[in-house]
This record gives structure tokens, C-alpha cells and sequence, in this order.
């Protein structure tokens, strides 16, 4: 009786050394994916496309189509943050040379030309719109829209989604200007992040009643952020920030926090897609 006892606690202990061995052993997702698996993405952060470019921030559509035919040739795949997000928490595996392609504010006279292209080139981009601007130009007549910097209306957000092309991500509702989204110096704590929540709300209520959508992205307009903006955003819902910091970008299966104040590449003008990739290390 006494040797059944011990071979039937020594069968226990085993148990449990091997239920301890499985629980400590590395996470692997349905798709293969190891825990802590890294991947290299860059982002390359794009405005607008005028035929006369009048500063750093805006490049003409025939340098916007080198950009992806030199991308084409070299072999990297543009991807959306929804596909950096399923690779971080379900594992699920991202193209070869994977890079993303993001516009800012949503400006209204690159949609067509945006759409015709990634259709050629077979490329998606990710594009944060300000909610402000996409209500105040869905609502003034065609007049009053042959002004600068015109943006999208919400029919237009619409067929750039139903195209498939395109993700829409939040630039805020309406804070693309003076201290963007950063704790302005006479705020306390507390009224931070009312006002910043109350914006961000305010952006999720008019994209999900207009367009049928949940922005999953959060981009920093002006590139500004407060210590705390983060924490915000994320408790917000939003499950990646990106900045306008120039550097590539490390995400981890696993590890959430590696799909927070990601980089951006800034492309300028006048330069031929070979020398500005070249220069960001992109061959």
C-alpha cells in the first residue's frame, strides 16, 4: 500500500511539473507565431499631393507613384495598422518587407488619385482624418470647397473604405492645431484628459453615425503628445499612436505596448523615390 501511495504521488508530481512546464512555455498563436517574435515595419507618413508642392509636407502624384513602384520593385508589401495589430495579439503573420503607407488629414483632392493608384500598384494606405474638417465639408456647398486645403466629406471617407484600399484612423475631432493633443501648461490632470476624452469621443460618435466605422489608430496631429496621452488614447479604445518621430519600427507578438507612439518617415518633395528610401535605409 505504502509503494502505491508513493508511485501514485510521484505520477502527481510529474503532473504538475509538466502543467508548470506548459504554462511557462512561450505563448505560440493558432498561426504559428512565437511569443515575443519580432518584425521590422517602417511608416512612411504622406499629406497631400499637389502638382506644385510649396513645403515639406506635400509631393506631386508622379513622385507619389515612383514611391510605389520602387516599393513594388524592391518587394515590400504595404500593410494597415489593422494587420500590425492582428500580428501583435493573435500572431497572425504579416507579408514579406512589410510597410505602411499613411496619409494625414484627409485631403479631399488625393482621394481619386490615391484610389487609381493603389488600384495599379495593388497597395493600401492608412488615412487619419480630422472629424472637424470632414463635418465642415460635408455640410458647405461646392461653392465655398474651391478653397486651400480642402478635406474629405463623409461620402467621400465612405467610398474611400468601400474600396478596400483604405483605413481610416483618428486625427482627433478637433484638436489638429496649437497645442494638438499635448497637456497644455495651465491644465490640471483631471482637465487633460476631460478635454482630450471629450474629443475623442466626440470623433468616434460622428465616424461611427456617418461611415458605420471604428477607428482602431490614434495619429498625434502635429506629432504632439503629453506624457499621459497614451494612457488616454488607450483607455479610449484606440489600439496603436503614431508619431511624427523618424524611425522604423519593432512590434512583438504578444506585446502591445510595441504598437504605441510608432515612427513615421516624413516624405518630402523633389526627390526621387531612390534617394529618399535609400536615405531612411528602405532597399
Amino acid at each position: 500500500m505504502k509503494r502505491f501511495f508513493c508511485s501514485a504521488f510521484l505520477v502527481l508530481c510529474a503532473i504538475l511539473l509538466a502543467a508548470q512546464i506548459t504554462i511557462a512555455a512561450p505563448l505560440e498563436s493558432l498561426y504559428g507565431a512565437k511569443q515575443g517574435e519580432e518584425v521590422i515595419v517602417p511608416i512612411i507618413m504622406y499629406h497631400a499631393l499637389e502638382d506644385n508642392p510649396s513645403n515639406r509636407w506635400e509631393i506631386t502624384e508622379e513622385e507619389f507613384e515612383a514611391d510605389l513602384h520602387h516599393l513594388q520593385s524592391l518587394g515590400y508589401n504595404t500593410v494597415v495598422m489593422q494587420d500590425l495589430i492582428d500580428f501583435v495579439n493573435l500572431g497572425k503573420p504579416l507579408p514579406e518587407k512589410p510597410i505602411v503607407l499613411s496619409f494625414d488629414d484627409g485631403r479631399q483632392p488625393a482621394l481619386d488619385i490615391l484610389l487609381t493608384l493603389l488600384e495599379k500598384f495593388d497597395a493600401n494606405v492608412t488615412m487619419a482624418i480630422i472629424g472637424a474638417q470632414t463635418d465642415k465639408y460635408t455640410k458647405i456647398s461646392s461653392e465655398q470647397k474651391d478653397q486651400s486645403f480642402p478635406h474629405m466629406t463623409w461620402a467621400d471617407v465612405e467610398k474611400a473604405t468601400n474600396s478596400g484600399r483604405i483605413e481610416i484612423s483618428c486625427h482627433s475631432y478637433d484638436l489638429h492645431g496649437g497645442a494638438g493633443v499635448g497637456k497644455k501648461g495651465s491644465e490640471t490632470e483631471s482637465s487633460y484628459r476631460t478635454r482630450l476624452l471629450a474629443d475623442l469621443q466626440l470623433f468616434a460618435n460622428v465616424l461611427h453615425q456617418n461611415a458605420g466605422l471604428t477607428a482602431n489608430s490614434f495619429v498625434y496631429p502635429l506629432g504632439i503628445f503629453s506624457e499621459l496621452s497614451d494612457e488616454i488614447i488607450k483607455s479610449a479604445g484606440y489600439l496603436t499612436t503614431l508619431t511624427c518621430s523618424e524611425r522604423h519600427n519593432t512590434i512583438t507578438f504578444g506585446d502591445p505596448s510595441s504598437l504605441f507612439k510608432l515612427g513615421r518617415y516624413n516624405r518630402p518633395p523633389h526627390k526621387s523615390s531612390e534617394a529618399f528610401f535609400n536615405a531612411i535605409g528602405i532597399h
